[in-house]
């Protein structure tokens, strides 16, 4: 899981580069009030969904990462 924050009218821009990435990871909002998200992604493709969200055309500041608990 990777926890992001993002404006809040961000959140829907998120959703929408994320889908246009079949499978690679699914959003969730934690408090959309806050702009706060959550990506679901796998070993696999947890690098690549990092990638994405580095060079989004907005700000997301990366809150907490799990990667290490593969």
């Amino acid at each position: 899981m990777i926890y992001a924050q993002v404006e809040p009218e961000r959140i829907a821009d998120v959703n929408w580069i994320m889908e246009g990435y079949e499978h690679l990871a699914m959003v969730s909002t934690v408090d959309g009030n806050a702009g706060l998200i959550k990506f679901y992604a796998t070993p696999d493709t947890y690098f690549d969904t990092m990638d994405i969200i580095e060079n989004m055309p907005f700000r997301v500041e990366v809150v907490e990462s799990f990667a290490n608990e593969w």
